[in-house]
């Protein structure tokens, strides 16, 4: 089981750094966690460069966020 707690403390504030600061500064906390859970399961190849590029092609959805239920971002290998 792997959860986003498991990344290296340094590399989580690396990466957190050049999200908050240089991409997206508004970013809430369950979005920052996406990008930066999506960062870590790449480089497991759980996903792939081409679907995350096809779905950030794809046209913003407007709404309220939805708040996603706890576990949401572990996976079971």
């Amino acid at each position: 089981l792997l959860t986003m707690t498991s990344v290296d403390v340094k590399q989580l504030f690396s990466r957190g750094h050049l999200i908050l600061s240089h991409v997206r500064s508004h970013l809430n906390a369950q979005s920052t966690r996406t990008l930066l859970c999506l960062g870590f399961w790449s480089r497991l190849n759980l996903v792939h460069t081409k679907d995350v590029l096809s779905v950030s092609a794809l046209a913003d959805m407007k709404g309220d966020d939805i708040e996603m239920d706890d576990g949401w971002d572990m996976i079971e290998l």
